[in-house]
């Protein structure tokens, strides 16, 4: 009899400490901020901040709402909200003294008119990406009381490829914001930005990617652990014949004779359809390649190479050999979408060890 049919999620909580030590030694004395919005990258937020405060002083999260959810488990620490706040977050953000990062002049007018004088909010520039943040031309037009402040930010688009002439740039564009507000701890990069050496660091690195172990840089050494271990189980093994057909669509058909195995995890657990007949799971790090399109609920895997593996038993579909970042390739997304997609799967079997 089986134990479960439910795949499984094995958050390692010491791995993400560890990663979170290495980076700071990497970059010191340059502060590290945890990112751990979309609940830690789907990985658990609440554990998260669990296992890094108090040594870890700052969160950054993207709604008033995430930020509420972990200030009992921070309570000194800085939390900012990256995608700034609107009217119906202020007592929320009174309430647990939260930082809004204010990224227009929209937002400082609003955030003027709110009255709240206890908490000094951040301010963010746009240096490039074209995403959130004042222009530089808007600087002209704020009030430079720097003590109305708490940090500097601005975020690079390129910063995974070291070599893009788009980091100089972004880099030459961040300082002259900055001499703006040249008494402001500064904060240009995250998980990338953190790699590019000291002229990115300033006062705080905002990182979250190298915490989970994913957007390491390709064809290097992984130097930070993958906490993230999936597993789903094998629900029935067959054999097929030479000409015979696997799933929806047909868009596999057997050249040879196989054995192929039926897994209980599927695209609404958030194996994404685009790793059809791409891919495939793990068995004592032996690879199983998926055959024909991935289902909602299941995916078929070959097992010819690997004949012992038998109904019931686990195979992995995460794990140090096949990473995030891995599956991220085959199936032509990133590894943040991919924890993310995962993180949102209510069907898994969840577990944290901290060793």
């Amino acid at each position: 009899m089986k134990n479960t049919i439910y795949p499984t999620f094995t958050v390692h909580l010491q791995s993400i400490k560890e990663n979170y030590h290495k980076i700071c030694k990497k970059i010191y004395p340059t502060q590290v901020a945890a990112v751990v919005k979309d609940n830690a990258y789907g990985l658990g937020a609440k554990k998260v901040v669990q296992t890094l405060y108090p040594e870890c002083k700052s969160f950054f999260v993207a709604y008033a709402k995430e930020g509420a959810l972990i200030r009992p488990l921070a309570p000194e620490a800085n939390i900012f909200i990256l995608q700034g706040i609107g009217k119906n977050d202020l007592n929320i953000v009174k309430k647990n003294n939260l930082i809004p990062v204010l990224s227009s002049l929209e937002d400082i007018s609003f955030w003027e008119n709110t009255g709240i004088k206890n908490i000094k909010p951040a301010l963010q520039m746009d240096t490039g990406l074209n995403r959130l943040g004042l222009r530089l031309s808007d600087l002209n037009k704020i009030s430079l009381e720097q003590k109305k402040y708490s940090l500097f930010i601005s975020h690079l688009g390129c910063s995974d490829i070291p070599n893009h002439p788009m980091n100089l740039i972004q880099l030459k564009t961040f300082e002259k914001g900055k001499c703006f507000f040249d008494k402001l701890p500064a904060s240009l990069s995250a998980s990338g930005g953190a790699l590019l050496g000291k002229p990115y660091l300033y006062d705080m690195a905002r990182v979250g990617a190298l915490l989970y172990g994913i957007s390491q840089p390709v064809g290097k050494l992984r130097e930070f652990k993958n906490p993230l271990r999936i597993q789903a189980v094998v629900l029935q093994t067959a054999e097929i014949q030479a000409g015979e057909s696997i799933s929806y669509g047909a868009t596999y058909t057997a050249s040879r004779p196989r054995k192929i195995a039926i897994v209980s995890i599927g695209y609404a657990d958030g194996l994404f359809v685009s790793l059809s007949n791409k891919g495939g799971f793990y068995f004592h790090n032996n690879p199983l390649p998926f055959l024909g399109r991935v289902c909602m609920d299941s995916t078929i895997c070959d097992i010819s190479d690997s004949p012992s593996l038998q109904q019931g038993d686990l195979v992995d579909v995460l794990n140090e050999v096949y990473t995030a970042d891995d599956m991220a390739i085959d199936a032509q997304t990133n590894g943040y979408e991919i924890l993310s997609r995962f993180g949102k799967g209510v069907r898994f079997i969840r577990s944290y060890k901290n060793t």
